[in-house]
């Protein structure tokens, strides 16, 4: 049994006997970190994640089953959560164009923004949720690395950001234009329920968190965390 391994059952342990939630938080940490699918490739593979220096953690990673308070899911988790302070600065993953810059009922202030074809030459429709400020308008073109939200103190007001101030940045191919139905993803995108992994697009390649940098050139269809790196 390796060193994670034995973390994981200690941690395991600890939820069972206490149930506090800062340790339910730390085991979802540990969790979402050590099972990362490939959801795109099939066959059931997996991905190796690697942080460059400074890259903020993801919380609950795609396909979870954790969630970000700590709880398990009822479903696999369709996006990454990224914790961050009040004023947290949310930035564009490539360049694109506003789709939606709105408050959704249960997911809250959220941008969707259309990126256009990934590297495979499929689209590439991004959710930025759960922010507390939006910076951007419908139909603004942005770029790369431009802020776009900043995260608030509204994770007690709606009910998909579960009492933790977080980004859930979510992939999807099919933006629902005429918001006839669902919520939260739904509400943004047809095929809110099948995301796409993240972790295919990162510029430096898959699974290779890249971090945004302005002196940096980078190769259309890519994309770089849409939060900054200390």
């Amino acid at each position: 049994m390796n060193v994670k391994s034995m973390l994981v059952g200690l941690l395991i342990a600890v939820v069972a006997s206490t149930g506090t939630y800062f340790i339910r938080l730390l085991l979802a940490v540990t969790l979402s970190l050590s099972f990362v699918k490939v959801a795109a490739s099939g066959a059931g593979n997996r991905i190796d994640i690697v942080y460059p220096k400074g890259a903020p953690y993801i919380a609950s990673g795609f396909h979870s089953m954790s969630g970000i308070n700590g709880f398990w899911r009822t479903n696999k988790h369709q996006g990454i959560d990224i914790t961050g302070d009040n004023g947290q600065p949310i930035i564009a993953a490539a360049d694109g164009k506003v789709l939606d810059a709105e408050v959704e009922n249960c997911w809250g202030p959220t941008v969707s923004i259309d990126h256009g074809e990934g590297l495979d030459g499929r689209n590439i429709i991004a959710l930025y949720g759960h922010v507390g400020e939006i910076l951007v308008n419908e139909g603004e073109e942005i770029k790369r690395g431009q802020i776009i939200a900043r995260l608030g103190d509204n994770h007690y007001d709606y009910k998909c950001i579960y009492r933790v101030r977080h980004l859930h940045f979510q992939i999807g191919r099919i933006w629902n234009v005429m918001k006839n139905f669902g919520r939260g993803h739904k509400y943004f995108l047809e095929d809110g329920d099948d995301g796409v992994n993240p972790h295919i697009y990162w510029a430096d390649g898959p699974g290779m968190i890249t971090c945004f940098d302005p002196k940096r050139t980078y190769k259309p269809g890519t994309l770089t965390y849409p939060v900054p790196c200390q």
